[in-house]
């Protein structure tokens, strides 16, 4: 049973996701580069200091706005290695599945993934080796070579790449065409094509 979460903790969560929510209403509408802590601060309503207390800099709190996701995507990763009955291919593809469902579905990822559009300098969009969802891709893709899913003719970092880039294309058709646009089912479809290619 889950520990239930002190008055404290619940007023630090809510603190830290004003910081956010006010950081990303003044990227969107000023500019990364335009904004001051300070004018964060005073958007979420809460003292500079405050915004130190949870974030080390600007840079952190913007990188920091895919936590929660890297959370998510920990998670499932978690569950991955424990099912040890599921060829690592279906894994592979229901995570892809997920991971759009999860980038459509979080409004602190999908901003921060055009935040990191605008402002490439700031790396947040390439693969640094630190971030859950790269990882994990490599993972399942290593494991999908190992079972002979995925082809060795391809290294698992180029596999991966290709996977990164169909995500993130399947992210701007879905913007796009929105509603009208299955993004799990159609993400589905191309992705099992894009897998028996690179078998």
């Amino acid at each position: 049973m889950a520990e239930k979460m002190t008055a404290r903790k619940q007023q630090a969560q809510q603190m830290r996701s004003r910081i956010r929510q006010a950081a990303l209403d003044l990227f969107d509408k000023e500019g990364f580069e335009n904004v001051s802590v300070e004018q964060i601060a005073q958007a979420a309503g809460c003292s500079v200091g405050n915004i130190y207390h949870y974030f080390k800099s600007k840079d952190e709190l913007s990188l920091q706005l895919t936590a929660n996701v890297d959370r998510i995507y920990a998670e499932l990763a978690e569950q991955y290695r424990l099912d040890e009955f599921t060829p690592a291919i279906d894994k592979l593809l229901d995570f892809m599945c997920r991971a759009l469902r999860i980038s459509a579905e979080d409004e602190y990822l999908y901003r921060a993934f055009v935040q990191g559009l605008k402002y490439p300098e700031q790396g947040a969009l390439k693969d640094s080796g630190k971030r859950v969802y790269h990882n994990l891709l490599r993972e399942l893709v290593r494991a999908s070579q190992t079972e002979g899913s995925i082809s060795a003719v391809y290294t698992a970092e180029e596999v991966t790449e290709m996977l990164v880039t169909f995500h993130r294309g399947m992210l701007f058709e879905w913007r796009i065409y929105e509603s009208s646009f299955d993004l799990v089912g159609r993400g589905r479809t191309m992705a099992k094509v894009l897998l028996k290619g690179l078998k």
